[in-house]
């Protein structure tokens, strides 16, 4: 009978070590929590995670509004954990956030587990503070968005994968998969980036086989994809009187939206019919290219591991080359080796980290925080770098010997370049060089032959191969330079995106703001709440009825958001979605449902809520035109109808205080401004004209909309 290995655990290894891997978790959670209750979500899904929470219908079916009439335009299932949140907690800024904070823990510890069972304990610190320190993750989990709960369920799913290797049991395989469908409802194909990955490292771990390897393939293959499809089954089998109409869809169907939309027409457009135009094929991105990964607003994010990850892959093809390898040294790296799973798993982050960065490359990256598809494979493979070059280091062999000081040699002038290339403050930089000349001193006096102690060595080469992104990502403590829901990021912008810089103009100082780890809100913009005070005065929303209906996502989210009611939206995300025709819209008018319809005055001629608008059966109660001033009466209307909650009211106003300022997301008075807008417009293609005339997404405030009465 085959013996049952010891896996290690972190409890069980020396305290010296379990307390370092605690300070990693415990200064990575204070950086990404830093600006918790300063950076909400952008509105489209803000306002959905409000009316997840309102409703549980809304929650089953991911909807936009409390009513469930439409769904978002992707899997909701990165809502889930907001909702239930916002549900527990009140709907703060910080308690929507707050899901992605845990997430991030998750992702840390996930990869310390596979570093020490890979590598151990030193690799496994390596591969948590290589990943608690990338600088797209410690912004990305300070805000809500699905890019979080997607890393978290893949570094899951390997964790459990690499179990089932080393155990040889078939029960860690079956929650691989799980976590992969977990992801799935996060991110949709993104969480499938991994699945041929763990396909070929389940072939290559001995200990059977090769049909019994193959049937686990398979078997991972099938929970993966049944888990990840198993929600829009159950969707697509409801009928659909009897749910929300779904979003990123012509016609209503869950699979076009899924596969389509948010699939396989971002890489050829118009693929799968169905779907509503996503544009896509080869572009966004700096470059718009394929060498878009090696720019520096792209690089600076998740790049700064890029030498280390190379020297990763190289070292792990030279070591486990088939013709050098026996079967004992396939699986020596891993303190519980069994039949080649220390090659199996290096075999599956090297695969995993091309499949991502090759779609990435050739695909539009609407925001940068799809930079976090690669995150976790180059934490680990920095580790296994790390590890080997130190176990080189004590090599007879003098080349051998020299490559920790060629690899953090290789590795600081990237940084430099990096750094300098990112404008990181010189209060930053400066200790950066300090601590990679250390490290590079230290590996030249073992590489000379002259003897170290291991445990100076091995904490001065890892500090110099992970100080770089650690200490870049320590630019958060100033709120200006922490990114937003709309776009994540570490450090100054000059790309246009939300919270850049203009060009030509000079670098704001680095300070450290005040931590704001609970509270905020979002208040409603000048035009939005005199909106909502017209409404309720003109007998919207009364005996449980819709506020109104609009023609535009854009103006229902921010009242959705900031009171919890139920406002209808005909278009979707894009604009294209037909969630109500010309007659729907009469009948809800005829019922009394609804009498007040909101049409931005941009909206085609054929736009259904318009049609209805100008007939002879509606009158214009009050216009809007674009950049309206604020009112505080508007406030004052939302907070009266809207419930009480920790963090609302005066607490918003300090929120606005310390918010990002003129580079953030949110305006002074917490509302969420323009930046946004070209996140989302971006998200979503940058939908153009449908077949019902329908208008790019983001456009939120060009041009005023009205507000018109109808019986």
């Amino acid at each position: 009978m085959r013996e049952k290995p010891v896996l290690p655990r972190w409890w069980s290894e020396p305290w010296w070590a379990r307390l370092s891997l605690a300070l990693i978790v415990v200064v990575s959670t204070s950086l990404t929590a830093w600006n918790l209750a300063r950076g909400g979500d952008f509105s489209f899904y803000e306002a959905s995670a409000r009316s997840m929470s309102e409703s549980w219908q809304a929650l089953f079916f991911g909807a936009f509004d409390p009513g469930a009439t439409v769904t978002l335009d992707k899997l909701s299932g990165f809502a889930v954990p907001q909702a239930l949140s916002i549900r527990l907690f009140g709907p703060t800024t910080s308690a929507l956030a707050l899901p992605q904070l845990i997430e991030g823990v998750v992702t840390t510890l996930a990869c310390a587990v596979v570093g020490l069972r890979w590598l151990g304990r030193a690799g496994g610190l390596v591969a948590a503070a290589a990943a608690a320190f990338t600088p797209i993750f410690v912004s990305m989990f300070g805000h809500p968005m699905e890019d979080g709960m997607l890393t978290m369920a893949l570094a899951v799913a390997l964790v459990w994968w690499q179990r089932a290797a080393l155990t040889q049991r078939l029960w860690p395989l079956l929650l691989a998969g799980l976590f992969i469908g977990v992801g799935f409802q996060a991110k949709m194909m993104q969480a499938w980036f991994v699945l041929p990955a763990l396909l070929v490292g389940t072939v290559l771990v001995g200990g059977a086989s090769w049909g019994r390897r193959f049937v686990r393939a398979g078997i991972l293959a099938a929970v993966a994809v049944v888990s990840s499809i198993a929600w829009i089954l159950v969707i697509q089998l409801v009928p659909a009187a009897s749910r929300p109409f779904v979003d990123g869809s012509t016609d209503n169907d869950v699979f076009a939206m899924v596969f389509g939309y948010n699939g396989i027409d971002r890489l050829v457009p118009n693929a799968v019919p169905g779907a509503v135009q996503a544009g896509g094929g080869m572009s966004g991105g700096p470059q718009g290219a394929y060498l878009k990964l090696l720019d520096p607003t792209y690089a600076t994010q998740v790049g700064w591991l890029y030498p280390a990850a190379i020297a990763a892959i190289a070292l792990g093809v030279w070591r486990w080359w088939p013709r050098r390898t026996t079967v004992a040294e396939a699986g020596a790296s891993s303190p519980s080796g069994v039949d080649g799973t220390g090659r199996a798993t290096f075999v599956v982050l090297t695969i995993w980290l091309l499949t991502a960065a090759g779609v990435l490359s050739v695909a539009r990256m609407p925001h940068t925080a799809y930079l976090a598809a690669i995150g976790v494979q180059l934490a680990l493979l920095t580790a296994f770098a790390t590890t080997e070059a130190l176990r080189l280091a004590r090599s007879t062999r003098r080349v051998e010997r020299a490559i920790l000081p060629a690899l953090i040699a290789v590795q600081g002038g990237w940084w430099i370049l990096l750094a300098v290339a990112g404008r990181m403050p010189v209060v930053l930089s400066v200790p950066m060089c300090v601590l990679l000349v250390v490290g590079f001193g230290a590996s030249m006096f073992v590489a000379a032959g002259r003897t170290i102690g291991r445990s100076v060595l091995a904490i001065a080469a890892a500090a110099a191969l992970v100080a770089g992104p650690a200490l870049f990502s320590a630019q958060v403590l100033d709120s200006s330079r922490d990114g937003s829901g709309g776009d994540a990021s570490v450090g100054i912008r000059r790309d246009g995106h939300t919270g850049g810089v203009s060009a030509g103009s000079p670098d704001p100082a680095f300070a450290v703001s005040a931590p704001a780890v609970w509270g905020g809100s979002s208040a409603l913009s000048g035009a939005d709440a005199e909106l909502l005070t017209a409404v309720l005065s003109a007998g919207g929303g009364t005996d449980g009825h819709p506020l109104f209906l609009t023609d535009t996502w854009n103006i229902a989210a921010p009242l959705i958001d900031a009171t919890g009611r139920e406002v209808l939206s005909d278009g979707g995300f894009s604009g294209q979605a037909q969630v109500f025709t010309s007659a729907q819209i009469r009948g809800l008018i005829d019922s009394g449902e609804v009498h007040l319809l909101v049409v931005k005055q941009s909206a085609p001629q054929n736009d259904p809520v318009r049609a209805t608008a100008q007939s002879n059966a509606c009158t214009e109660v009050r216009s809007w035109a674009s950049g309206v001033g604020a009112s505080d009466a508007g406030r004052g209307a939302a907070e009266a109808i809207a419930p009480s909650a920790p963090g609302r009211g005066s607490e918003s106003a300090q929120s606005a205080e310390s918010a990002h300022g003129a580079e953030s997301a949110h305006g002074e008075d917490g509302t969420h401004t323009g930046g946004e807008s070209a996140r989302e417009g971006a998200d979503a293609g940058g939908a153009s004209a449908g077949p019902r005339g329908g208008y790019a997404a983001g456009d939120a405030r060009d041009s005023g909309f009205t507000l018109y009465s109808c019986s």
